[in-house]
C-alpha cells in the first residue's frame, strides 16, 4: 500500500465525517434557499434534494460512528442498527429520484407522477433483495449487506442518472431568462452528481453478489490510492 493509501486508511474516520458534512451542510443551506419564491422548476426540486443530503450525510455518520465503536471497544453492528442504517441510505436515494423527476415533469403536476414511480423504484428493490438472499443462500447480516449494495445499484445510481439528465434540461429555460451562467454552473452540478451515482456507488462494499464480488471499494482504493468516499 502507498504512503497515499495508507494515510486514507488511517484516518478513514475523518473521511467519513466531512464526507457526511458535506451533503449535510449541502442539505441544510438548500433548505434556507428554499424558503425563497421563484418562477423557476428547480425551485420546486430543491426541498427533495435538500432532503437527500441531509439524510445521506446522516448516514455516513452513522457508518462513521459504528466504524468509532468497533475501534475502540470492539463494537460489532447488530442486525438493528444496520437495517436503521440502510433505512436512511435508501430514503436518501429516494429523495434524489424525487428531485430528479419533481424537475422533469411540468409546473403544477400532480404529487403522483413524482412519487409513484419512487415508490415503484423502492418496490423492485424490496422484491431483489430477498431473491438475491435466497439465490447466495445469505445469512441474516450478509442479507443487510447485499441489500445496501443492491440499494445502489437500483436506487442510487438509476437516481442520480435522473438528477444529473433533469439537470441538463434546465439550461433551456436559463438561458431563456437570460441567465447563462446559471446553466454553466448546472454543467458543474451534473458533473458532481455523475461522479457520486457512477463512480461513488458502483464500487460498492464486496458481497457474494456479482459485480460487487469483482468492482468494489477495494479495488477502487487499489487503483485509484484513494478511499472511494472521497467521491
Amino acid at each position: 500500500m502507498n504512503p497515499i493509501s495508507a494515510f486514507f486508511v488511517r484516518n478513514i474516520i475523518a473521511v467519513f465525517f466531512f464526507y457526511g458534512l458535506a451533503f449535510f451542510a449541502m442539505g441544510l443551506a438548500l433548505l434556507l434557499a428554499s424558503r425563497r419564491t421563484s418562477q423557476f422548476t428547480f425551485a420546486r426540486a430543491i426541498i427533495p434534494l435538500a432532503i437527500f443530503g441531509i439524510l445521506h450525510g446522516l448516514h455516513e455518520w452513522i457508518e462513521m460512528y459504528q466504524k468509532i465503536a468497533t475501534l475502540t471497544s470492539g463494537y460489532v453492528p447488530t442486525e438493528a442498527h444496520e437495517v436503521t442504517r440502510l433505512a436512511f441510505l435508501v430514503g436518501s436515494f429516494a429523495m434524489l429520484a424525487a428531485f430528479g423527476f419533481t424537475l422533469v415533469n411540468r409546473p403544477r403536476q400532480k404529487w403522483t407522477r413524482i412519487w409513484l414511480p419512487v415508490a415503484a423504484m423502492i418496490g423492485i428493490w424490496l422484491v431483489i433483495v430477498p431473491a438475491a438472499a435466497r439465490v447466495t443462500h445469505a445469512t441474516a447480516g450478509e442479507t443487510v449487506a447485499q441489500a445496501d449494495v443492491l440499494s445502489r445499484y437500483t436506487l442510487g445510481i438509476p437516481a442520480a442518472l435522473l438528477g444529473a439528465w433533469a439537470l441538463m434540461t434546465q439550461q433551456r429555460t436559463f438561458r431563456e431568462h437570460e441567465m447563462p451562467q446559471f446553466g454553466r454552473d448546472l454543467i458543474w452540478a451534473t458533473t458532481a452528481l455523475l461522479l457520486y451515482g457512477v463512480v461513488g456507488q458502483i464500487f460498492v462494499r464486496k458481497t457474494a453478489l456479482f459485480p460487487s464480488t469483482v468492482i468494489n471499494s477495494e479495488l477502487f482504493l487499489q487503483w485509484f490510492g484513494v478511499p472511494v468516499q472521497l467521491f
